[in-house]
């Protein structure tokens, strides 16, 4: 048997063990081929395939690398670089993969699609709308691109339009899960719940540990008020995935709606230490830690969730009664006008103020009676005594 016999054995017995999905063994002998024919960009091609598929996401760059620098005309390998990247989270340099193999070929359907799916990443929502047109211009029939198309819709607050692409998807390929979850998750947008909960309860029939469909069926079940439903959905979909910080976060928010706030907080600093800059982990941590009654630390929650959310009414307010109960009431008074100001139609902030100024003996104010008033006229009642001081 010749060198390139020997090489071609190789490659056969590589792509046999492929097929019985035995990546190990393929590995081993595209790398015996590779070392064999180490300028044949083929097999460099089919090395990194194998890493891929053993999660050696790192390995396979430099294997596609080490193909591109032997042939960097071959259009699918720079796609097959760009997916790497993606998975490795690298997505400006996909793009930029991408952008190179779509030079080569401008009519790869595929090529546009996955371009389409980095820009999502990268929340360039527009432009990933045009990638996927692209794609569908070339196949108007291609799911993976539609589904796309309308997952990006929906991050574009067009939900409409997603939903009439997700139903055409549907329309195509009734058992596409994804069609399902992304139809829940714009029916939720929309408010329309029950429709939303029908649809992940499609999704879930077709693939029962679908990430998207259990954790969005649970946050509509939340939205609807019915926690106790929304926690065992949080509980399954964390038993599917333990690391989804969007999970924890919910199953937080619910836990603090059922008054279980040691369990909530838990909860949230789970999410915390998956997404530490996360609003909506700060903002529910403070929430458990004043319902604890630990005022101190809420209040330092609710600093570093100002931080990311500084325009928030509603945590404004939540600072505001936090000051109040620790007798620290000129901050809570400048607390609840910043949370008045940012949203006139805040009730609590209105009367909040309103006891705050009492307390501060400025009861008699024009500002007091302002505040007092605008929070009757919103459906509040303010108790509050009448000091004997001035300070108008």
């Amino acid at each position: 048997m010749g060198p390139h016999d020997e090489v071609e054995e190789w490659i056969a017995r590589g792509m046999l063990f492929g097929e019985q999905e035995r990546y190990d063994e393929a590995l081993a002998a595209y790398t015996r081929a590779a070392d064999l024919a180490p300028d044949l960009a083929g097999v460099w091609v089919l090395k990194a395939a194998a890493l891929s598929e053993l999660g050696r996401h790192d390995d396979a760059l430099v294997a596609y690398d080490r193909a591109l620098a032997l042939d960097a005309d071959e259009a699918p390998v720079w796609l097959f670089k760009a997916d790497t990247l993606a998975m490795l989270e690298r997505h400006e340099e996909a793009l930029a993969a991408c952008d190179h193999a779509l030079a080569l070929d401008p009519t790869d359907g595929e090529a546009w699609q996955v371009r389409g799916a980095v820009l999502t990443e990268l929340e360039r929502y527009e432009e990933a709308v045009k990638a996927y047109d692209r794609a569908l211009a070339l196949d108007p029939d291609e799911g993976d691109a539609l589904v796309g198309k309308a997952d990006a819709l929906v991050e574009l607050d067009r939900y409409e339009e997603a939903i009439a692409i997700y139903d055409r998807t549907l329309a195509l390929d009734p058992q596409d899960e994804a069609a399902w979850s992304g139809k829940g998750d714009a029916l939720t947008e929309l408010d329309r719940y029950d429709e939303a909960l029908a649809a992940y309860d499609q999704a879930l029939e077709i693939d029962p540990e679908s990430d998207q469909a259990l954790i969005g069926r649970a946050d509509t079940l939340a939205s609807l008020d019915r926690d106790g439903e929304a926690l065992e959905s949080y509980e399954l979909a964390l038993a599917r995935d333990g690391e989804s910080a969007w999970a924890w976060m919910g199953k937080g928010s619910v836990l603090t709606a059922l008054e279980r706030p040691h369990e909530a907080l838990t909860a949230f600093n789970r999410a915390l230490k998956l997404e530490p800059e996360s609003e909506r982990g700060w903002f529910g941590k403070a929430v458990a830690l004043a319902a604890l009654g630990r005022d101190g630390e809420a209040l330092a929650a609710s600093k570093h969730a100002l931080k990311l959310l500084p325009d928030d009414s509603d945590l404004w307010t939540l600072r505001a009664d936090a000051h109040l109960r620790l007798n620290q009431t000129e901050d809570a008074l400048r607390a609840y006008t910043r949370a008045a100001t940012l949203d006139a139609d805040n009730a609590w902030a209105w009367g909040g103020k309103t006891v705050c100024l009492y307390a501060l003996g400025r009861g008699r104010s024009a500002e007091a009676q302002k505040a007092e008033k605008r929070a009757r006229a919103l459906g509040l009642t303010v108790q509050v005594e009448q000091t004997p001081s001035g300070g108008e």
